[in-house]
């Protein structure tokens, strides 16, 4: 049963906060409609209750190695299996999932070598797992960034993306020492300002704002809103392994990032030609979304389907069992 429901209020917020995650509340303020004090108090309290916040990671600019990787263990060394990935710092995300996998976890590892230690090394020392299936991401065709909570109408939209650029890469971008200390700056909290981003880096505002637009322009760094979402109009979320012939790949993988429920959609080396996420209102929408794959994409199949039980794991963020942040 839920503790908290989103009003339409704060889901305009966090809409506007998926288009542009780090603008100021004086450039969102006309978009969402109320005035910037009013959305700075109540992302405050979306925030310290864990409803809400702004996560980073490392992008495909920054050549890092993708992998989504199926995981079967012993139910009784679940907890001690989450805790040993909860604490390696390649493992992005962990979903508890029903279905013919106990967890789908995903990887992003430095670069292949990295990748190979982790899955070769790692993996098969952690007590409790029986099996693994790893899927390298050949090419990931949309994230989470793409997702929309759908609160703001068109026009609200492009106010915002108005009044708040995206960023543009500066001439030249921040040393691999620097960029690496601002990537655990904005670990910690995604909408840190310039201001104390310089200080904690000992450098001006300016070249802290020139270090960070290039490393998110150049998608080495990314940030983007993330909310609970076993408490938002969305708790559903549900893994698709799908196998479609080889020249249609790319073709269909395009198509279903078109899908207003999709969360992730990722081209793999694995057992399946594509791997996709998305978040639906009710469990029986799956019936929906498949019957709409098999009219408008026959040639694929779906070969599996993982319902998430619980995310302990999301985006580098712990989870609590409601799904909300562990502060």
């Amino acid at each position: 049963m839920q503790d908290f429901d989103f009003d339409e209020r704060d889901l305009k917020l966090l809409h506007a906060l998926q288009i542009r995650p780090r603008a100021p509340w004086t450039a969102l303020a006309p978009g969402v409609g109320a005035d910037a004090v009013t959305l700075a108090r109540r992302w405050n309290f979306l925030s310290a209750e864990g409803l809400a916040w702004v996560a980073t990671y490392r992008g495909i600019g920054s050549n890092v190695a993708f992998a989504l990787v199926e995981i079967e263990c012993a139910p009784a060394h679940m907890s001690g299996v989450t805790e040993e990935l909860d604490a390696d710092p390649d493992v992005l995300s962990i979903d508890h999932t029903a279905g013919g996998r106990d967890m789908v976890i995903t990887v992003v590892s430095r670069d292949e070598a990295s990748l190979a230690r982790f899955v070769l090394d790692r993996l098969p020392a952690i007590k409790g797992i029986r099996s693994t299936r790893t899927h390298p991401v050949i090419n990931l065709l949309a994230d989470a960034r793409s997702w929309r909570l759908r609160s703001l109408q068109d026009h609200e939209v492009k106010l915002i993306e108005r009044e708040a650029p995206q960023p543009r890469a500066a001439a030249k971008g921040a040393s691999a020492d620097l960029e690496e200390r601002l990537f655990w700056i904005l670990r910690a909290d995604g909408r840190a300002s310039i201001t104390e981003i310089s200080q904690k880096l000992g450098i001006s505002p300016p070249r802290a704002k020139s270090a960070l637009d290039a490393a998110l322009a150049q998608d080495r760094l990314v940030v983007r809103l993330e909310i609970a979402r076993s408490l938002s109009p969305w708790p559903v979320n549900v893994w698709y392994f799908l196998r479609v012939p080889a020249t249609q790949t790319e073709a269909v993988a395009g198509r279903l990032v078109g899908l207003g429920e999709v969360r992730l959609v990722a081209t793999t080396g694995g057992l399946y030609s594509i791997v996709m996420s998305v978040w639906l209102r009710r469990l029986d929408d799956m019936t929906i979304l498949e019957r709409q794959l098999g009219e408008k994409l026959p040639m694929v199949e779906i070969m599996d389907r993982s319902v998430v039980l619980r995310t302990p794991k999301h985006v580098g963020i712990r989870l609590d069992s409601s799904g909300r942040r562990i502060m």
